[in-house]
């Protein structure tokens, strides 16, 4: 299993952030319908080879899984410790199908247009998982089944629910909460929760 510890003390919390028992449920608009017949996950954009890949669910299904023990944390300020999340490991997924050379980020997607915007170096984190389950049971369709994208080093708004693949970007695109004031990166361990913030932060964003 992939443990993912916090840095320095081995149950710290992201300044800021406070401990609840429970994962919440939060999301912007309605739960999707899954219709695993329509169901696909894309890797686009600049990809080495320039080619789209596009997996169906089965084939989806087929992928390699590994177990994760990762914490989540909430811009809002609430984290949620020792989740066991179970998935195919994102830079699985980016190895199967990697960037051209001079990729920097990707936009992430979801259903419903979601998308935020990940720099390359988090999405191939140790622990940055397409989650199927939690807890040793499927998601539920309001934790975002059938994935999730978990990036438990940066704020949640990063790893949408619903998740339906990313576009590797050579130019950083805003995502759905970036372009209406949020950090680009995202690092809860930095607090970069606003937009106004990478003005302040050389070489970051």
């Amino acid at each position: 299993m992939h443990v993912v510890p916090p840095p320095g003390a081995a149950r710290a919390l992201p300044p800021g952030q406070r401990e609840v028992p429970e994962l919440p449920v939060m999301h912007y608009g309605r739960v999707p319908t899954f219709r695993p017949e329509r169901w696909t996950l894309v890797v686009e954009g600049a990809t080495r080879d320039g080619e789209r890949h596009v997996l169906d669910y089965e084939a989806f299904c087929a992928l390699p899984t590994t177990p994760v023990r990762a914490d989540l944390h909430c811009a809002s300020r609430w984290s949620v410790l020792d989740n066991e999340w179970e998935g195919v490991l994102a830079r699985d997924l980016v190895e199967a199908h990697p960037p051209a050379g001079d990729v920097t980020c990707a936009l992430v997607y979801a259903e419903y247009g979601y998308s935020a915007t990940v720099r390359l170096e988090d999405l191939t984190a140790p622990g940055a998982v397409l989650a199927t389950s939690r807890g040793g049971r499927p998601l539920t369709p309001e934790h975002g089944f059938p994935v999730r994208l978990v990036l438990p080093q940066l704020y949640s708004w990063k790893g949408p629910k619903w998740f339906r693949g990313w576009e590797y970007l050579t130019e950083v695109k805003r995502g759905f909460w970036e372009d209406r004031g949020y950090h680009a990166v995202g690092d809860c361990w930095r607090q970069e929760r606003y937009a106004y913030q990478e003005a302040e932060e050389p070489g970051r964003g």
